[in-house]
């Protein structure tokens, strides 16, 4: 059986600009083992990072993470176009392991993920598809991750989005849950985005999935169309997944909107297949970033909650 000994990170403080060709010339050294031998680059996609120098250190933990499920080679730009005078630094780093030699006669083979990272101050951090461009390996897909909050509508995102095939959000993270989740839906309407991928959607597949399993019996199919009241509570900082979860259901169930009112939380109303459909959105407990779903329907109620203290959730039907 193979065998993986434990990897080593290897470092190239840089500490100023860099061309091209020194990168990868250094990258080349960083994967030299002790005895001269160049380790093989383990890259199975390109990774492109974009935050701020403030989330920098827990987003360089996380890309190291992925490295290591997912080798690719990473490029982190660490933006801040507000500073006035231009400036680039470059560090660069190797993430190396030796696989094989477990069995007699079995050549062990050196193989390294790489990662370069780069602060860009000025205006070289309004132009940072100029940058990632040349640094990418070719032939392999692209994905561009943006932890943080960003606007689809800037020069600097139009130019990154060119350079990718998959674009990785959280519409959690700019701080506006309602303005965020209109600029996305213009965004993907847009034949020139990339596919677009949103860590709040994703951390709703559970809910969506239980919900569907709820109203799955063939009696109950025909109470979706019935449907006249939902309530959903979530944390203060669960609106964002609240809401795509309103949009799942209106877009799913054929619900029309009809008006919206926000004091102390959100009411929204829409016109559903059957008749009038309210929709109560209230900020309860941080616990959990979804509390509760329920839906009323013909005489019933049906719900999805997450006990505060507890990892799982229960479906209810009374």
């Amino acid at each position: 059986m193979e065998e993986a000994v434990i990897g080593e990170t290897r470092s190239y403080p840089g500490g100023g600009p860099m061309t091209v060709e020194e990168i990868e010339h250094e990258l080349g050294q960083l994967r030299m083992d002790e005895e001269g031998s160049v380790g093989l680059r383990a890259s199975v996609l390109n990774l492109i990072v974009v935050t701020d120098e403030e989330s920098a250190p827990q987003v360089t933990e996380e890309v190291s993470r992925l490295a290591g499920r997912y080798p690719a080679r990473a490029i982190l730009l660490i933006s801040d176009p507000e500073e006035e005078e231009p400036h680039l630094d470059v560090q660069l780093s190797a993430f190396c392991n030796v696989r094989g030699g477990g069995a007699p006669g079995v050549q062990s083979t050196q193989v390294c993920a790489e990662q370069i990272t780069v602060h860009a101050e000025g205006p070289p951090a309004e132009h940072l598809e100029s940058i990632a461009g040349p640094l990418l390996i070719p032939d392999l897909p692209i994905f561009l991750w943006y932890p943080g909050g960003f606007s689809p509508l800037s020069p600097e995102f139009a130019g990154m989005a060119g350079l990718a095939d998959r674009l990785i959000i959280d519409s959690g993270a700019s701080g506006d849950d309602q303005g965020c989740i209109r600029e996305l839906a213009g965004m993907v309407r847009r034949r020139e985005v990339p596919a677009v991928g949103d860590l709040q959607w994703v951390g709703l597949s559970p809910w969506r999935s239980l919900l569907a399993d709820v109203f799955s019996p063939p009696e109950r199919t025909g109470l979706l169309r019935e449907i006249d009241r939902v309530e959903v509570l979530h944390a203060p900082d669960g609106e964002c997944r609240a809401l795509l979860l309103v949009g799942w259901l209106a877009d799913t169930l054929g619900w029309r909107p009809e008006s919206a009112e926000a004091d102390g939380g959100r009411e929204v109303r829409f016109s559903g297949p059957a008749g009038a459909v309210t929709v109560e959105i209230t900020r309860s407990s941080p616990e959990a970033t979804l509390r509760r779903v329920r839906l009323r329907a013909g005489g019933l109620s049906f719900q999805v909650s997450r006990h505060r203290e507890a990892a799982d959730a229960r479906t209810t039907v009374m």
